[in-house]
């Protein structure tokens, strides 16, 4: 690595510390680095070396520049607010207060992106990837995850940072290592106190975790290892799928967005709520921050932990949020295989051999041993061979998976770019010409009362034309991920536009936006419908459907919006856009029952007694009576509201978020000139939709739950002994917990995790925020449980912004970080 720009051991400084509290620098035996040496792998020895020199002091041999100091602030709820004079002072300052809240997550997850949870955990052992609901063995991760982060991924990492973002997570990674350095082992949480794993991270450790978050490394991992030739026999030692009881339900998954602009608001200028229903665990919990470099960049909002820089928040005149997009990510090409040899493909005629790397990793066995692990894969020029019940690899066919993200070296450059945008224009702008994001939409408002839908990330550059031409039907539990496409014709390749961000990717003047004082409304539906009178045609199937039916969330959305308008302007209203808003966002308004149930209700009373197909017969006159005097709303004194999920989740379709596309379930169809009333009505000509209540009234009566429970007596997590209700289902105020005897609780899928309601003022931002998961996942943390209460009571926290609003509520005295670095 000798002469390689952004060497870590070129990267590392001498630090110096001055703050409020009790520190003391720590050698190396005391950050577990003995036991490090005792693996005997080249690879974490040479991890080992590099930790060492993050420690060395290296002001013999470099120049200083002169020392800055970096100022971190804590108000309520743990928030920091750190202020510093250039991007590596904010990197370092951010990586020491969010060690200091979450040393143990924030250490797991970079144990988890540079590929060593086999190492670290047990190869045995295994995570459950939230976005595909299923689980993982560590080994098979680790592998997959070594194959797609390869050393040219790391290479392009470090060849699209700007100056700015070099210095950014050199910092972060000097930060961490300096909390590791401050903190005696045994002032470390419990969770992790006596962890070899928590030990210091390099700059590329940073880049390890960008680069996961932006690539398919989870969503295939499992289809990754099984691929194998087939006249390859099984082997016996290959790792099988662990099974898991208690599955999250991935197609659970979603967030909603409002851009409000000023012809909705009291004052004119823009309202956004941002409302992603994210995941609480590692790696992709939420972390609420305040960051800022005096005239380039200040923004609070909130970070996935480990990342170096805010993903969703708000400026002194610009608020955004994000959605999960509709768009494919990447493509899954399939083969058509040479007769003569299933380990070659055929394109256009002409047969390509497939190539095979090996990958090594080590695992820890159940002794304790550390031993190699290997597997084969196989590569082709468009990607690695996925291989699955869905996806065969035989004697005609294979697949090949391309991710379009495996060279985005952009997405940092985009944050900093996004959070140092003054208004939704110049937003617009710049997202168009970087192209730097993944998986999301963007709605966005500015101070001036313009609003901003916006879907430019980066996918593949596959037009309309080709999509129709190329497309394979075939259905995989990935399918809101990537697409099937012919990867026998070069003509079904990706496009490469001189005007777009990178090769391959979708140009922005392809993909849709749209700027309005109006608003725009996003549930996970596709960009067709953010405003029903405004719709967006005419592009890529490769982005979303259009007029398809939208989601349940989506249509709850524009009928909320609907009431919000006709609460405020014009009507004499006093009570503040910010108050009304909230309101709506927690009325726990369940839509798909205000559609059906009558329906329902009515069937039940007249067949009373269902017959099933195991041959007994359900008396339903209880559960529907229930459902009969329920409020239709999912709040914690609602009775009924399990009754009825469970009913919906009997009914909708594999992979289905709703039962939009369920056939026989709507009594009236889709019509794409009313898509917020339709479909509607439920379909009562069989008794199908008796059979599903039946169905789903049996799991509640397995599990325990009594039928006239209220929901806030079954719908709980527990911190520390402590019983915490919490209010919302499975429609627009999600929270998606398991059904477990005694009621739903933990493991949680995607939930109300980090919310923000931001209007604007002649002062600037005023904003209602909830990190409803709280701040830290250390138990013994006064940040562990602390606003999920105040989620269940419907309250909020409105953090301070300008300097002297944080100086005011600050919960103790600045902590003063100094740093030196290197020129």
């Amino acid at each position: 690595m000798d002469g390689v720009e952004g060497d870590p051991r070129r990267d590392r400084v001498a630090h110096s510390v001055q703050h409020n509290v009790e520190s003391r620098m720590m050698d190396a035996a005391g950050l577990g680095l003995r036991s490090h040496f005792a693996i005997p792998s080249v690879r974490r020895c040479a991890a080992v070396l590099l930790a060492l020199a993050a420690l060395a002091a290296p002001g013999s041999v470099h120049a200083e520049r002169p020392a800055s100091p970096v100022s971190i602030t804590f108000t309520a709820h743990g928030v920091p607010h750190v202020n510093a004079a250039d991007f590596y002072d904010l990197g370092y300052g951010f990586a020491y207060a969010a060690a200091r809240i979450d040393v143990c997550a924030i250490a797991e997850v970079f144990v988890d992106v540079a590929g060593h949870r086999a190492a670290d955990f047990g190869g045995s052992e295994n995570q459950v990837n939230p976005l595909v609901g299923r689980p993982s063995s560590n080994v098979v991760g680790d592998l997959a995850t070594d194959l797609l982060v390869d050393s040219k991924v790391m290479a392009s990492q470090r060849a699209g940072l700007t100056p700015d973002g070099r210095d950014l997570v050199a910092g972060y990674a000097d930060g961490f290592n300096r909390y590791l350095a401050d903190t005696p082992r045994d002032k470390l949480p419990k969770a992790c106190r006596a962890a070899a794993w928590v030990r210091p991270i390099s700059s590329d450790d940073v880049l390890h975790r960008v680069a996961n978050a932006m690539l398919l490394t989870g969503v295939f991992d499992q289809e990754l290892f099984d691929a194998r030739p087939p006249a390859e026999r099984a082997d016996a030692a290959r790792v099988k799928p662990p099974v898991q009881t208690a599955m999250i339900q991935a197609s659970d998954a979603g967030s909603n967005g409002y851009a409000f602009g000023g012809s909705h608001t009291q004052n004119g200028r823009g309202l956004l709520v941002g409302n992603p229903h994210w995941f609480w665990g590692v790696p992709n919990r939420f972390m609420q921050v305040q960051l800022t470099v005096p005239g380039k960049y200040d923004v609070m909002g909130v970070a996935v932990i480990g990342m170096p820089l805010i993903t969703i928040g708000y400026n002194r005149s610009l608020a955004w949020t994000h959605t999960v997009a509709t768009d494919a990510r990447g493509t899954v090409f399939e083969l058509k295989l040479d007769p003569a040899d299933p380990t070659r493909y055929l394109v256009d005629g002409r047969s390509v051999a497939m190539r095979q790397r090996t990958m090594t990793i080590d695992a820890r066995g159940p002794d304790g041993a550390i031993h190699p692990v290997s597997h084969i894969f196989w590569l082709t020029e468009l990607g690695p061979v996925v291989q699955s019940k869905q996806l065969p690899w035989d004697r005609s066919v294979a697949y090949a998976l391309a991710d379009v993200n495996a060279t985005n070296n952009r997405y940092l450059r985009q944050l900093v770019e996004i959070g140092s945008s003054p208004d939704v224009r110049t937003l617009k702008q710049r997202m168009a010409a970087t192209e730097g994001l993944v998986w999301v939409n963007t709605l966005a408002v500015d101070s001036t009362g313009e609003a901003l839908f916006a879907d430019l990330s980066s996918i593949p550059d596959v037009p309309k034309a080709e999509y129709a031409d190329c497309a394979r039907p075939v259905t995989i539990p990935q399918a809101a991920f990537v697409n099937i496409m012919d990867g026998s014709r070069a003509a079904c390749r990706w496009r490469s536009d001189p005007l777009a961000a990178a090769p391959g990717v979708m140009p922005a003047r392809d993909k849709p936006w749209a700027i309005s004082r109006d608003y725009f409304e996003n549930s996970n539906a596709s960009y067709w419908l953010v405003n029903p009178k405004r719709p967006l045609e005419g592009f890529s199937p490769m982005i979303g459907q259009e007029r398809t039916a939208p989601n349940i969330r989506t249509r709850q959305g524009h009928l909320q919006a609907e009431a919000f308008f006709a609460s405020g302007l014009g009507s004499g209203a006093t009570v503040p856009d910010q108050t009304r808003i909230e309101g709506l966002l927690f009325s726990n308004r369940d839509l798909l029952a205000d559609l059906v149930l009558d329906d329902l209700i009515a069937a039940c009373r007249r067949t009373p007694q269902v017959n099933l197909p195991d041959g007994r017969v359900r008396d339903l006159t209880r559960p529907c009576e229930i459902l009969a005097a329920w409020d239709r709303k999912d709040e914690l004194s609602s009775v009924g509201a399990p009754i009825f999920r469970e009913f919906a989740r009997q009914e909708k379709p594999p992979g289905e978020e709703d039962p939009v596309t369920a056939k026989g379930f709507w009594r009236t169809p889709f019509d794409p000139a009313n898509p917020i009333a339709t479909p509607a009505g439920l379909d009562t000509s069989t008794t199908a939709p008796l059979q599903a209540l039946a169905r789903g009234v049996e799991k509640l009566e397995k599990a325990g739950v009594a039928l006239d429970a209220r929901l806030g007596d079954i719908q709980f997590i527990e911190r520390n002994g402590r019983r915490i209700p919490l209010h919302g289902g499975l429609i627009f105020n999600r929270i998606s917990l398991t059904l477990k005897p005694g009621g739903y609780t933990e493991p949680i899928g995607s939930a109300d995790s980090y919310i923000q309601v931001v209007g604007f003022d002649a002062n600037g931002p005023v904003a209602d925020t909830l990190l409803v998961n709280s701040q830290s996942s250390d138990p013994d943390s006064p940040w562990y449980a602390d606003q999920a209460p105040l989620y269940a009571q419907k309250l909020w926290v409105r953090p301070p912004f300008t300097p002297e609003a944080i100086a005011a509520e600050a919960i103790e005295p600045p902590l003063l970080l100094t740093t030196h670095r290197a020129r």
